[in-house]
């Protein structure tokens, strides 16, 4: 995990500023504030899964060119992005919500100070402004649509959208060193490692999910290759996942993701390290459920001896 132990000291220097900022927001939004950015800082929970919102910036600090003060003031305002959105997600996730008003007072609070820092960074006739719009407008989009539209199955990629903002620091990176040219693939590769990001969630998350209604990928791809239409059960998922090894088509996905992603040919090595970290994960996941299933297969008492000298 070098793309994370290489920037620990910079990550706690911009939660440090983050959460000095939220800490003079109104009572009781300022303990509220405070209580959420620590959730979700990557310093103080290490093996979470929101590296990508604060370390966007770090990583392709090189390809774009930027200095260490832009990468810094880039990540911050991710920061500030980050747990809005995550708001967001949550107030939606659990309406109605006994805390919805102070989750979205302070909503708003992170939202100015987000835009504080990027108007320090791009003027108001920058084409920065342009390109937040279509990531939030998708955002939007997949929030509502991607049960409906079944995104995992008819346009994988899409699933990335949900967390398209994250966008807004690799592309305001390119664009504060005019290297506008780089954008487009930028863009496809962050996709690319959202979508496996997601896919990384969906696996860990699928009981939750599916209890809640939520939109799975892994739900997804096993519903489509079912001739019944009838909701699935978690015994039926299960059999799916750990009888039938549906997993390892689902690594394999992000496998081919992971050489769609050195086809781009980006630099940003650190991006794709943490991309082959999620796929990797994802592909043992898939690799020890059939080597239990073989060991079952070939007697309980087999199976039960392997476990025993594992010990």
């Amino acid at each position: 995990m070098e793309w994370y132990n290489r920037y620990k000291k910079q990550l706690k220097l911009v939660f440090t500023e983050a959460e000095r900022r939220i800490a003079d927001y109104p009572e009781p939004l300022n303990a509220v504030g405070l209580a959420y950015a620590d959730k979700f800082n990557p310093v103080k929970h290490e093996g979470g899964k929101d590296y990508i919102c604060s370390l966007l910036p770090f990583w392709i600090r090189e390809t774009a060119g930027i200095s260490t003060a832009q990468c810094e003031r880039l990540a911050l305002a991710n920061v500030y992005g980050m747990l809005y959105f995550f708001i967001q997600d949550d107030v939606m996730d659990a309406a109605p919500s006994p805390n919805w008003k102070e989750q979205l007072a302070l909503g708003n609070l992170l939202l100015l100070d987000m835009f504080a820092v990027f108007r320090e960074l791009f003027a108001s006739d920058s084409p920065f402004w342009t390109y937040y719009h279509h990531y939030a407008t998708t955002w939007a989009d997949s929030v509502m649509n991607e049960d409906c539209a079944d995104y995992f199955v008819t346009d994988p990629l899409r699933t990335a959208g949900k967390a398209g903002p994250v966008k807004i620091a690799s592309t305001g990176a390119l664009l504060l060193t005019q290297r506008d040219e780089l954008i487009a693939d930028m863009e496809q590769a962050v996709d690319i490692v959202l979508m496996t990001l997601q896919m990384s969630d969906d696996w860990a998350d699928w009981k939750e999910d599916l209890a809640e209604g939520s939109y799975n990928g892994l739900l997804a791809m096993i519903a489509s290759g079912r001739d019944s239409k009838e909701p699935l059960t978690e015994q039926e998922i299960e059999t799916d996942v750990y009888v039938r090894g549906c997993l390892k088509p689902y690594a394999r996905i992000a496998e081919a993701n992971h050489e769609r992603l050195l086809a781009l040919s980006i630099g940003a090595g650190e991006l794709i390290d943490f991309h082959a970290y999620l796929a990797v994960h994802l592909n043992q996941a898939a690799e020890t459920i059939d080597t239990n299933r073989k060991q079952l297969l070939q007697g309980g008492f087999s199976y039960f001896l392997s476990n025993q000298a594992a010990k």
